[in-house]
């Protein structure tokens, strides 16, 4: 982990833009997977993202322990659909983030 001064309003951003398109991969995948799986094997895929959805509200935790006076449009950075309207200027920053992070991954 880095140092808190270090962990700029930016960083927690891009984090948590990764959080929500992998939260959302995931989501589809144990949906689709669950069609060829039994309900125990699909549970362990559903316990993972119950594990990623912990990590995040942790993040969170730190990011506004690290930024105390930052307004509730932030807890739009790890939770919220990006499939959606977005909710606020925060929510539409990180969806717009979450799309340049899934384009790079195919570059």
């Amino acid at each position: 982990m880095i140092r808190a001064k270090d962990r700029t309003i930016d960083v927690y951003k891009r984090v948590g833009a990764e959080m929500r398109l992998l939260k959302s991969i995931l989501s589809k995948v144990t949906v689709d997977v669950s069609k060829v799986l039994t309900a125990t094997e699909t549970d362990k895929i559903i316990n993972e993202l119950d594990k990623i959805c912990l990590i995040c509200s942790k993040a969170e935790e730190n990011m506004f322990k690290d930024y105390p006076n930052l307004s509730n449009e932030y807890t739009d950075v790890f939770y919220g659909a990006l499939n959606c309207v977005p909710r606020n200027e925060v929510d539409a920053e990180i969806i717009e983030t979450a799309k340049r992070v899934a384009d790079e991954l195919f570059k």
